[in-house]
């Protein structure tokens, strides 16, 4: 769907990504930050990264008409090729290069432990599976089927069950989100993203949580009661608004390409800075995050040309069309 609202949060959450990736999951990565803003708000916006891609992606599957096996056979090609190409591609450059970060040392089981960023690739499908299965024997058609689904997935996101392989823990942590997500169109809640007074207030509420966590400790849990209704705020609060932005609704044209490819470009580009001395956390930021982003646009471009080519790197996306 290219609603420019939708594109504008997809674009949104990109840029977080990408940002994300440049700045490092943790202190021993991307810019070595140990402490200041930048780490500090990266930190921060650990409650709308991923809490936006999921339920962008309930939101997007509330308007779907695709049920069942349909579903299923849709998702598989459009999610689990571009994981086992790109993100085999990834994990083999991860091993070889030297300097890079989080260096896989059992390539034998990638993808059954998660590969990087792509555990949401494989979480997003395995949500698709359960809920193509769930609805099968009990659509969500009411406020009532929904809190069905919706309060027990609190209860095992809040769990937090250990099991990494095949990115089920990821699935346990998107889940809530997703199905927000399906209740907000499906349901027609807010399905035309037109309550901004309302959404604001859930943004500033979201916030506050964050804020309130920050002050308690440097580093969020994101199993946590807190963080999970900061991030449903969060999220929620932002489609609310309905906001448009066109350089942001342009990105999210080729969310699902940024999404797959940045960390090549944002990787390299590091590191050729780093090479030529010039490693100051900020310039490396500037540079990095809009080079991750264009090489991405452009790299969509190249692919386009070749429908071998879409189909296994990219899930079969075509040209300025939104990710999933």
């Amino acid at each position: 769907m290219n609603k420019p609202e939708v594109q504008t949060l997809r674009g949104l959450a990109c840029l977080l990504l990408v940002v994300f990736h440049v700045v490092g999951i943790s202190e021993d990565q991307g810019l070595h930050i140990h402490d200041g803003w930048l780490r500090q708000l990266t930190e921060a916006l650990t409650a709308l990264r991923m809490p936006m891609f999921g339920l962008l992606a309930g939101a997007m599957y509330g308007f779907s008409k695709k049920r069942g096996w349909n579903l299923v056979r849709n998702k598989a090609a459009r999610l689990l090729w571009p994981m086992l190409t790109v993100g085999t591609i990834f994990g083999l450059v991860q091993h070889l290069t030297p300097g890079s970060n989080q260096r896989i040392d059992d390539l034998h089981l990638m993808h059954i432990v998660p590969v990087a960023h792509f555990w949401f690739l494989e979480s997003l499908f395995l949500i698709f599976c359960f809920v193509a299965l769930a609805e099968s024997v009990s659509p969500i058609t009411s406020m009532r089927r929904w809190c069905d689904y919706f309060f027990p997935s609190l209860l095992v996101y809040l769990a937090h069950p250990g099991f990494i392989w095949f990115s089920v823990l990821g699935a346990t942590y998107l889940l809530p989100y997703f199905l927000l997500g399906l209740g907000i169109t499906r349901l027609q809640w807010d399905a035309s993203q037109q309550q901004p007074w309302f959404g604001l207030l859930r943004i500033a509420l979201g916030a506050s949580v964050v804020a309130w966590l920050m002050a308690q400790e440097s580093e969020l849990e994101r199993f946590s009661a807190p963080m999970l209704v900061a991030g449903l705020l969060l999220a929620s609060g932002f489609w609310s608004l309905g906001w448009r932005n066109r350089l942001l609704a342009s990105i999210g044209n080729y969310s699902f390409a940024i999404y797959l490819f940045h960390v090549f470009f944002t990787s390299a580009t590091r590191m050729v800075l780093h090479a030529i001395e010039l490693r100051m956390p900020l310039l490396v930021l500037l540079v990095s995050v809009p080079v991750g982003v264009m090489a991405s646009i452009g790299l969509q471009h190249l692919l386009a040309r070749s429908r071998t080519c879409s189909n296994y790197l990219m899930g079969g996306t075509q040209l300025q069309k939104g990710a999933t």
